[in-house]
């Protein structure tokens, strides 16, 4: 078996405009869930410093936070992934590496990473959205011990699974098998499963029709899945802006208003407009005004992190309910689709004007109704 303590090729990169303790939130999460304490936060408002000499790459800050990337793979190129193998017409299975041990010939549908719990419930909700056929193949004793991740890594994607399960009424299958790729003529000569000659007979004359057109080769194609690891890590460098593997925030010019929209809140509008019905399952905090109290001191709107808070400029600019102003008189309004619930604006605000509301998704569908 590997060893699970060597240090990873991978690069744990922090990407600043993601972070919102960088921006002056007091969020602490990072420090709290690494199983290894390789994470240090300085003062308000400050970037998170990896120490590398303490993380192994078990990725689990990856599920917790946007801030934290890998120079390998981010998410959208583990999306991408997962539906290359169900476009083929294939269950997906996701284990981790503890589970992987040499003796196995893991198949193509077969997609392992550092811990599961890398993988953000923003994800888990897409995929099932989606209508993608996916399990996790585990074993969950080896969680107990585990070097890489610990306790953290076993007890983190249950519970975002669940998250995903509740929010779109799907389900990921869980399983102790982790599928190996087989020769055809040991697929039939080693099933267990009871079928009739004329059965038999269709599944042998698919498979034969795979071949002829060349699809069991590309599926099963060790370079070509190669090919893809290599595009996916240089796609990750770019996506995240690096130069020499270091992460550089992306200016805006002054006197305008940068809009960032955050990678897992887009994963949840995606998931949206694939499903309008689990926006309701959704829950989420959202930033509103009191419209009485505000004076217009425009401190939300300056210190936003992504955007979401700026100025109405007329009456179609706005809301009476704190996400808008109906008197159009420059009262801040609130992108829902943008705000991440950070509590920044309420910190800020010297009229204690703003506080944030438990909502649901149901808000983004409304958001995008009026713009359309």
């Amino acid at each position: 078996m590997a060893d699970k303590t060597a240090k990873p090729r991978a690069k744990v990169v922090v990407v600043q405009e993601y972070c919102t303790h960088a921006a002056g939130s007091d969020c602490l999460r990072c420090t709290h869930i690494c199983p290894h304490d390789a994470i240090d936060l300085p003062e308000l408002p400050g970037v998170p410093h990896v120490d590398i000499d303490r993380c192994n790459g078990c990725g689990v800050c990856f599920g917790i936070c946007d801030t934290f990337a890998s120079t390998h793979l981010t998410m959208a190129d583990l999306h991408a992934r997962i539906r290359r193998i169900a476009t083929s017409g294939r269950r997906a299975y996701l284990t981790c590496r503890e589970n992987i041990f040499p003796e196995l010939n893991i198949d193509t549908n077969v997609v392992v990473l550092p811990c599961l719990s890398m993988v953000p419930p923003e994800l888990w909700t897409l995929l099932l959205a989606e209508n993608i056929r996916v399990s996790v193949a585990c074993d969950l004793k080896y969680c107990e011990d585990c070097q890489r991740a610990g306790d953290i890594g076993g007890t983190l994607f249950p519970r975002a699974i669940e998250m995903a399960e509740e929010r779109t009424g799907g389900s990921v299958k869980f399983s102790y098998r982790i599928p190996e790729k087989q020769k055809l003529i040991d697929k039939y000569a080693k099933s267990t499963q009871a079928t009739d000659r004329r059965g038999a007979f269709t599944d042998l004359a698919a498979d034969f029709g795979e071949i002829a057109s060349g699809k069991r080769r590309l599926r099963n194609s060790q370079v070509l899945a190669d090919y893809y690891a290599k595009k996916e890590r240089q796609r990750a460098i770019a996506r995240l802006n690096l130069v020499d593997e270091e992460a550089f925030p992306t200016l805006t010019p002054e006197g305008f208003i940068r809009h960032l929209m955050m990678p897992r809140r887009k994963m949840l509008l995606e998931a949206i407009s694939r499903q309008e019905d689990i926006a309701d399952n959704i829950e989420i905090a959202l930033s509103v005004t009191d419209t009485t109290l505000c004076r217009g001191s425009g401190e939300c709107v300056r210190l936003c992190p992504t955007g979401a808070r700026r100025f109405a400029q007329d009456d179609s600019d706005s809301s009476s309910d704190g996400t808008g102003n109906a008197d159009g008189d420059g009262t801040p309004v609130v992108d829902a689709t943008l705000c991440i619930g950070c509590g920044i604006c309420v910190d800020s605000c010297p009229e204690a004007a703003v506080s944030l509301v438990p909502v649901t998704g149901r808000v983004w569908l409304e958001g995008i109704e009026q713009s359309d």
